[in-house]
């Protein structure tokens, strides 16, 4: 069974087409900067979302969903194959 086929990345996939994938992978490559700084998913993530506040504002949901995905699978994947994973889908 592959990662793409787990709950997660299911409902992921209902994203797809509905938002600008250049800001998606913008604030994950924010996420991986500042991972590499802290080792910390969860502050990495508030950091970027921060930084683009009103992007998140407006899809709550999907960044909810997202952060699920990064904390699940970063430490089994690595925080870039996941990355990658999200922008595949999402594209």
């Amino acid at each position: 069974m592959s990662i793409l086929d787990q709950e997660e990345f299911q409902e992921l996939n209902k994203y797809k087409g509905r938002l600008d994938v250049d800001v998606i992978r913008n604030i994950l490559e924010m996420i991986e900067d500042d991972y590499r700084k802290s080792n910390n998913i969860l502050s990495s993530a508030i950091y970027a979302y921060s930084e683009n506040i009103q992007f998140v504002k407006q899809n709550k949901a999907f960044f909810d969903l997202l952060l699920k995905i990064l904390q699940k699978y970063a430490n089994k994947i690595g925080l870039e194959n996941v990355s990658t994973l999200i922008i595949t889908v999402l594209s």
